[in-house]
């Protein structure tokens, strides 16, 4: 039965690499299916003790997919003040530099699950409700300094910890 959240994700990529060529229409719906199976693989895997390695990887691959897709679907959809790029290029090579030391460190894809980490999460996924209420400018300064602490804080976790906990809260509650 721990393969029933490892399905989940399975849908969730499907439903991520559907998104770019679907029509707009379903746009929300996709996004919306893929959002609520991240919520809910996670959280049957943790309430029914079916978590595993393979599944915390295919979590993480699956998050990065829909990522990707979804930021490449808004820049093409809306204009993004440079600011927003340049830092969103920041936070990628935070992140890049924080996988490459967990890779040297530890020999795997470090991609933690911090609260800052899914505070960002959360935000990115509400952004495009979010952008339909408010300007892209105020609400993109938060979205961008959440996502620059949070990947600050993978960082200095993945540098100077002894051994990589995957599900580590934040920087300072560290094993």
């Amino acid at each position: 039965m721990n393969y029933i959240p490892n399905i989940i994700t399975i849908f969730r990529i499907l439903a991520s690499l559907i998104i770019p060529f679907a029509a707009d229409s379903l746009f929300f719906p996709l996004y919306f299916f893929a959002g609520l199976t991240d919520i809910l693989d996670g959280w049957l895997a943790r309430k029914m003790n079916w978590t595993s390695s393979f599944g915390t990887l295919l979590d993480s691959i699956a998050d990065l997919i829909f990522f990707i897709v979804v930021v490449v679907k808004i820049i093409r959809s809306i204009t993004l003040p440079a600011f927003l790029l340049w830092g969103a290029l920041a936070v990628v090579i935070i992140r890049c530099i924080t996988y490459l030391i967990g890779f040297f460190r530890f020999r795997q894809f470090a991609s933690l699950h911090t609260y800052l980490n899914k505070l960002t999460g959360l935000l990115l996924f509400l952004s495009p409700v979010i952008l339909l209420i408010l300007p892209i400018n105020p609400f993109g300064i938060v979205l961008l300094l959440c996502g620059i602490l949070s990947s600050i804080e993978e960082l200095l976790i993945v540098s100077t910890t002894k051994k990589l906990d995957k599900n580590s809260a934040t920087f300072f509650h560290k094993k």
